[in-house]
């Protein structure tokens, strides 16, 4: 079509210079191109009258009638495209490239190679990247395109941890290194962190407060730790070792532990029980061995508080009194030892004619000869003291008194039977009178 126009050009050209000059000026309007394509060109007579300058002749004017143009066919013309590869860097983005910024600097966001820079790619992009080694490992020098720092999150060299925080107290100290116990820095499963691994000091080597039962000796503090709650053994549950006077028994070792220093009382100062034969005055003891709740009455003359510390029942100003038989009234008489024999040993204590219990009377001169002056066979006495009826077993025997007597015991005479009153008395008397 443009060489359809410019051959339409020309040709009109022609026509006008044909008319000469006195034609009048065209102005062409219009190219219309039909349906049966051909191409009609329209004109108008832009003046009606034209006068000739060198004449003055009015000249009427000329209706030119359309013309139509045969059209011309135009083959179109190919450009072959140029061959060669893609030049990255020329500013324009062809095959084979992503990116192309005109120019061939590896540190913006296109590459020398017209690929987009990306992390990992070996190159450093300024402004985006502190660096780049070209490879995915982030636990190096280079983590995510940017230099390892303890707190990136990333474990890099010279790090034992790295949990993404500068805070100590959460396992990764603000150094990026594990945190354990030891490093002086208390933790939240930690009671306490000294720093050291002295395992005797105030902070043991598990991180907790030094206690007693935790079984580790604190120098200074502690004499053991066994490590167990039981107090009876070498070691206290206090931490001290075990000791007579600690006021816990040591068992296997002590029979008590009163922990005082009361030699006397029912535990001795060598923690041992007091017994009525350890030759002390203790547990309760009035006298050595004697007296007290536990122990026999004492003797005449040893240490009393009540009466029945004393063997005579008889506890005056805090010694022990004679024993002092308690005899029934009596009106005083004369009594020989062959009415004892007649009156009461034959009639009462026919056993001892054939010498039962050792005591044989079958007569007046064995009554006198078997008992007075005679000791008594477990009592501290004699069977008989002439004139003297304190001191006389046998009357306390058949009055029923014999265990005031110190060793005295046993059964009160007669066995099997009982004595009135009057033979009571008439022995009584006989030993008033001299036991004749």
């Amino acid at each position: 079509m443009i060489r359809a126009s410019f051959a339409l050009s020309a040709t009109l050209s022609l026509l006008a210079v044909a008319c000469g000059p006195t034609s009048p000026a065209m102005t062409t309007d219009d190219v219309t191109e039909t349906s049966d394509g051909t191409t009609t060109t329209g004109t108008t007579d832009e003046s009606t009258t034209t006068t000739d300058p060198t004449s003055g002749t009015t000249i009427e004017p000329t209706t030119i009638e359309p013309t139509t143009i045969e059209p011309t066919t135009i083959e179109p013309t190919t450009i072959e495209p140029t061959t060669g590869a893609p030049v990255c860097g020329d500013g324009v983005v062809e095959a084979g490239e992503i990116c192309d910024d005109g120019n061939l600097d590896d540190t913006d966001a296109c590459t020398s190679a017209c690929v987009i820079a990306v992390c990992g790619d070996g190159l450093v992009q300024v402004g985006v990247e502190g660096c780049d080694d070209g490879n995915g490992d982030d636990n190096d020098e280079c983590a995510q395109c940017q230099p390892a720092s303890c707190g990136d999150g990333f474990v890099g060299p010279g790090e034992t941890c790295d949990d993404g925080n500068l805070v100590d107290g959460d396992g990764c100290a603000a150094n990026c290194i594990v945190e354990l116990c030891g490093d002086g820095v208390v933790q939240a499963d930690e009671a306490c962190d000294d720093g050291n691994f002295e395992d005797t000091d105030e902070c043991t080597n598990a991180c907790t407060i030094a206690s007693c039962g935790d079984g580790i000796v604190q120098t200074g503090i502690e004499e053991c730790d066994d490590g167990n709650p039981i107090d009876g053994d070498a070691c206290v549950n206090v931490c001290l070792l075990a000791t007579c006077g600690d006021g816990v028994v040591h068992t296997g070792v002590e029979a008590c532990d009163d922990g005082n220093d009361e030699d006397l009382d029912a535990c001795s100062n060598t923690c041992q029980a007091a017994t009525c034969s350890d030759g002390l005055a203790n547990g309760g003891e009035t006298d050595q061995d004697c007296g007290g709740p536990t122990c026999t009455p004492c003797s005449e003359g040893q240490v009393c508080e009540i009466d029945t510390d004393c063997q005579s029942g008889n506890c005056e100003a805090g010694t022990c009194g004679g024993v002092t038989l308690v005899v029934p009234d009596c009106a005083a008489a004369n009594v020989d030892a062959a009415q004892v024999f007649t009156m009461v040993v034959q009639p009462k204590c026919g056993c001892h004619t054939g010498g039962s219990g050792g005591l044989t009377m079958t007569d007046a001169a064995t009554v006198k000869a078997n008992n007075v002056g005679v000791a008594a066979t477990n009592a501290d006495m004699n069977r008989v003291t002439a004139g003297d009826v304190d001191h006389s077993y046998f009357l306390y025997k058949i009055l029923g008194q014999q265990n005031n007597v110190p060793g005295g015991g046993g059964s009160t005479m007669p066995l099997g039977g009982t004595l009135t009153d009057a033979q009571k008395c008439l022995l009584v008397n006989w030993v008033k009178s001299g036991a004749l």
